[in-house]
């Protein structure tokens, strides 16, 4: 996308980290972005779901298992 305009003003309910997130990565620049209107600073600091804590201790898990193979074949 090359502008976006962001409301980082949910509506009540779940809150997932993406939903603010994931607009705010699709520009390359500041200047491509314009927030639709003030939000709290507590917006930006939504924590992960269960289910996402998850999945990234998988991840952390899974890198490390990586990276003690590839240490293992380098040497």
């Amino acid at each position: 996308m090359s502008k976006v305009v962001v409301d980082l003003r949910l509506p009540p309910g779940k809150e997932e980290v993406a939903s603010r997130y994931v607009p705010l990565g699709r520009v390359k620049s500041r200047k491509d972005i314009a927030i639709l209107q003030d939000f709290p600073f507590s917006a930006l600091q939504v924590k992960p779901s269960k289910a996402q804590r998850a999945e990234l201790d998988r991840l952390n898990r899974l890198n490390e298992v990586t990276l003690e193979r590839y240490q293992t074949w380098k040497q």
